[in-house]
């Protein structure tokens, strides 16, 4: 027997739940990729219920369907072009005023509406007191109460949206608005049926608001100049429009939301007179970041090095299982494509860990507050308040670090971060920074590795700058977030996000790192087995006089050109090279480079992009080829004109 397949579409303001609700939903049955074209975040799930399938699209949070943000764009086009048969509302039970702005639009796009009543625990709280019959007659639509974090009400939730599908039974409020009334009226006349599928009577309020979106696509009607005049005949329409949907709602909450006369002082009230305190704001989240960082580090510490074993193991395994291979193609497998697949894998411990706490920071509330106490100390480095969380990320990896940018709602602001990311240490380039400094530097190597964290924030300054004003032309958007209420982290909510990022990081990071990996072993064994001939080494060797103002000689060089790979690749391919390994290519090195020398590839190793994976989650992230490249390239020309200049300063002052 054929399934009934329902496909439905999870709308909501922002912090009301929604995500968790997805979650509870689908479980592990879901995928996350990006909107077609942009750079949103597209959730969809599955869930099986009575010979049911139910097909759930979260769309992105947003406060209203008006044009002024990719969200609300993404939102309305879903809704009226994909068609979903039945549309969920998650609404905050506590902040009904502001969530019923977007409830009222939706119910204007469609009549397939079911709301889910979230967070009535917060409700419960605050001692309001809330009738959900009589809101449910008022609207004309189903009202399922539901408390997300708890898992509760997911089964009426499911079984009403089955229960609407079969029936049809649709009667919606009829949304009117008797202000403007008669200037909608004149517009619709105007207007032809379907404007690009969206209907009249919603695209002449859209007119009226200023959408940018429907008045583009209203200048090609006849009756446009007619329109113009009426929508600009009086200039506070949208204050017009935005006043009768709140008289709207003020009337549907009347005789249903009570509140107390005396407003109660909630335990998230009490903990932000704490946690987002004017002078003991920061110091406390440098402690929680600080702790997160030990914690990371110290269980990473733990784990990676039975994990790295494991995975030797495995190498050693699948090389007796190919030992009836040929002696160059079983090398290609285990040291090129193995290899690839050992790299990405090696970072598994690390992915989990740091999202294991950001997720925690992020379910119990946290996040948004640590945006907001570090705002000021982010606007010093040229970066958004937002940006906080993915710079912390990246000394680990780089990778979570480009990932957490999403935090960030202008695409403007998520490019510069993404660009400047490339320039925090991430763990294996200061592992490369450590040997040499230490063979190089051994009395100086902690002041000079602090040295190397400097220039790290250094450039992040001065290129935050630089691109902000010449390359992005933008400007700073202010901060203004909603801080949502805190709450004990749901494990399952908290394992889904963190089983989310590492299967994301996985696909996208190990289909490039496998291939460059590959590619990166046929290079270093062609033509005659012995890297110091190979094209590897050549390309090296081509490239040595760019790179001989820095000092490098053409085994530096390769060793850059294997560490785009990888930055750790960097010391295999050295010592491959010089055939030695540890100590013994330390003492190498020491006889073939200047102190200088040392210094100022360890400063370009740093600077220059991270490493291939981080290229794939670039692309990935900004869904372009474009500012992939633009990242690259500027990564590079400012590394080498950095180093250039240090090299040279360097070399005049102890001459």
């Amino acid at each position: 027997m054929e399934k009934t397949k329902i496909r439905v579409a999870l709308a909501g303001n922002p912090n009301v739940g929604k995500s968790t609700l997805f979650n509870q939903l689908t479980g592990l049955n879901q995928h996350t990729g990006n909107w077609p074209g942009k750079t949103v975040e597209k959730k969809v799930g599955y869930v099986e219920k009575d010979s049911t399938l139910i097909e759930i699209t979260d769309l992105p949070g947003t406060y209203s369907l008006t044009a002024h943000s990719i969200e609300e764009v993404v939102a309305r086009e879903f809704i009226i072009k994909e068609k979903p048969d039945i549309i969920v509302v998650v609404l905050d039970a506590s902040a009904l005023e502001r969530n019923l702005y977007l409830l009222l639009q939706i119910m204007e796009l469609s009549p397939n509406v079911i709301v889910a009543l979230n967070m009535l625990d917060v409700l419960k709280e605050k001692k309001y007191k809330l009738d959900t019959e009589k809101l449910q007659q008022k609207l004309g639509i189903p009202v399922i109460s539901t408390i997300a974090s708890k898992g509760i009400g997911i089964d009426n939730l499911l079984e009403k949206i089955i229960d609407v599908y079969k029936n049809k039974n649709f009667n919606p409020m009829k949304i009117e608005y008797p202000e403007i009334e008669d200037t909608l009226k004149e517009i619709e006349a105007l207007l032809p049926e379907k404007i690009d599928e969206y209907p009249k009577r919603w695209a002449a309020i859209k007119l009226l608001e200023g959408d940018p979106l429907i008045v583009e696509l209203c200048k090609k009607y006849e009756g446009w100049e007619e329109i113009k005049n009426i929508v600009e005949e009086k200039e506070e329409n949208p204050v017009k429009v935005a006043s009768a949907r709140y008289s709207l709602i003020k009337n549907i909450l009347k005789d249903v939301l009570e509140k107390p006369t005396k407003q109660v002082i909630t335990w998230t009230d009490r903990l932000d007179n704490i946690l987002t305190h004017r002078i003991w704001g920061l110091p406390i989240a440098i402690l929680i970041i600080f702790s997160i960082f030990y914690f990371t580090y110290f269980l990473n510490e733990a784990i990676s090095i039975p994990w790295n074993n494991f995975l030797g193991l495995i190498g050693l395994g699948l090389n007796n299982l190919f030992s009836f291979l040929p002696e160059w193609l079983k090398n290609l497998l285990i040291g090129g494509i193995w290899q690839g697949v050992a790299n990405v894998l090696s970072f598994t411990p690390l992915i989990v860990i740091f999202f294991f706490f950001l997720a925690l920071l992020e379910d119990t509330g946290y996040l948004a507050r640590l945006a907001f106490v570090t705002d000021r100390i982010m606007h010093i480095l040229g970066l958004h308040g937002k940006a906080f969380i993915s710079l912390v990320m990246s000394f680990g990896c780089n990778v979570p670090g480009v990932m957490a940018t999403r935090t960030l709602e202008n695409e403007k602001d998520r490019l510069l971060l993404i660009m400047v990311n490339s320039f925090i240490p991430c763990v294996p380039r200061i592992l490369v920074a450590s040997f040499f400094l230490s063979i190089f530097f051994p009395k100086y190597a902690p002041i000079l590795l602090l040295v190397l964290y400097l220039i790290s924030f250094l450039s992040i300054m001065i290129s935050g700058r630089i691109l902000q004003r010449k390359v992005l032309k933008t400007s700073f958007s202010p901060l203004l977030m909603e801080l949502p209420l805190y709450k004990i982290s749901n494990i399952k909510i908290v394992s889904l996000y963190v089983w989310d990022k590492l299967k994301s990081f996985l696909v996208r990071a190990g289909t490039v790192m496998v291939i460059l990996s590959g590619i990166t072993w046929i290079l270093s064994h062609i033509p005659s087995g012995n890297i110091e001939n190979s094209i590897l080494a050549n390309i090296g060797k081509t490239l040595m006089p760019l790179f001989s103002p820095l000092g490098f000689n053409w085994q530096l060089t390769t060793g850059l050109i294997s560490g785009f790979v990888a930055k750790e690749a960097s010391l295999s391919t050295l010592g491959s090279i010089y055939g030695a390994s540890g100590n013994a290519l330390g003492n190498l090195l020491l006889k073939d480079l200047s102190p200088i020398t040392a210094f100022s590839f360890v400063v370009f190793q740093l600077l220059y992009i991270p490493c291939a994976a981080t290229i794939a989650t670039i692309y990935k992230e900004t869904n372009s080829l474009k500012w992939t490249l633009i990242t690259i390239f500027y990564s590079l020309t400012y590394a080498y004109l950095f180093t250039l200049i240090l090299h040279t300063g360097i070399t005049l002052l102890v001459r």
